[in-house]
């Protein structure tokens, strides 16, 4: 709702009708290098998820694009990325930290300075982080090219 919407008639919603079709699929954003921040997230971020090779961990991170002429190019007031990261965890439940393990989430804790050796860290601490330079590629799917996948490949700090 917009803030000329003083009180919302949910009855009369279900009633009401539209004449014009609806969009089917969000807009996506396009392949290019932008400026964004960390946004804020919870545990709620923190998912499992079943695959073929059976259930994975993942933490889904938003970006917040701070691009104008995209929000404008979009039509949206906000422009939000969030990225997927499967983790890796060791026998005791924690995040695992050896060679080919969290690479991903690696890269972006170093660049927000955040993976120095001896160093407390959460996935809290990265939350509203930046800003940082975020480089977004698009990818079809191998069984379905009709299906396509947005995602960070390269992360930058900003000097």
């Amino acid at each position: 709702m917009n803030d000329s919407t003083a009180v919302f008639d949910a009855d009369a919603f279900m009633n009401d009708t539209i004449d014009v079709p609806m969009e089917t699929q969000l807009a996506g954003i396009p392949e290019g290098e932008y400026v964004a921040m960390v946004g804020d997230f919870d545990s709620s971020a923190f998912k499992t998820v079943t695959t073929k090779n059976g259930d994975r961990p993942v933490l889904s991170i938003p970006f917040m694009i701070q691009d104008d002429a995209l929000k404008a190019k979009l039509s949206r007031e906000s422009v939000i990325h969030r990225e997927t990261y499967w983790l890796d965890f060791d026998d005791n439940g924690k995040l695992a930290t050896g060679p080919d393990k969290n690479v991903r989430l690696g890269q972006l804790r170093n660049c927000l300075g955040q993976n120095t050796p001896g160093s407390p860290w959460s996935p809290s601490m990265m939350k509203n982080m930046g800003p940082l330079r975020i480089v977004i590629k698009t990818t079809p799917d191998k069984n379905d090219p009709e299906k396509k996948y947005t995602n960070i490949t390269k992360y930058a700090k900003i000097s």
